[in-house]
């Protein structure tokens, strides 16, 4: 009996330790999207059912979202600007980060502007956004 309840308890333990991982390659894989202004990347990241809530006057549904972002990667094309990787995301500051079944939420700090993104665990185990709220310095 004590086995099964030591067992149970350090598979939790391990189930969220890989919940936290699989969080957490997600976050890096966006923030390198971001910084490499592969912006149809970052759109991928955001679930069916998101919003975005930043400093424009109205929340953005997903096919605002996904306007945005492909709008942002036809300019992206055209520009001859050139990314140094992980620039961008050298600039975070995170506050927290953490998992709470199948939410989970980032919170973070730039020199521009502060943000909050809840994500959602999807049933194939992805994290995707839910909710990604930021607003200006």
């Amino acid at each position: 009996m004590i086995f099964s309840a030591v067992l149970v308890l350090l598979t939790a333990c391990k189930n969220g330790d890989s919940e936290m991982d699989s969080l957490m390659q997600a976050i890096e894989d966006y923030e390198t999207a971001w910084a490499m202004g592969d912006f149809l990347t970052v759109e991928s990241f955001f679930a069916e059912d998101a919003k975005r809530l930043h400093t424009e006057p109205y929340v953005w549904d997903r096919k605002e979202i996904k306007r945005y972002f492909e709008e942002r990667a036809s300019l992206e094309k055209d520009s001859t600007r050139q990314f140094v990787k992980n620039a961008w995301k050298n600039e975070r500051d995170y506050i927290e980060i953490r998992v709470e079944g199948d939410i989970a939420y980032d919170i973070f700090t730039t020199e521009r502007f502060k943000a909050l993104h809840i994500w959602e665990r999807q049933e194939d185990g992805t994290w995707k956004i839910l909710y990604d709220m930021g607003m200006l310095n």
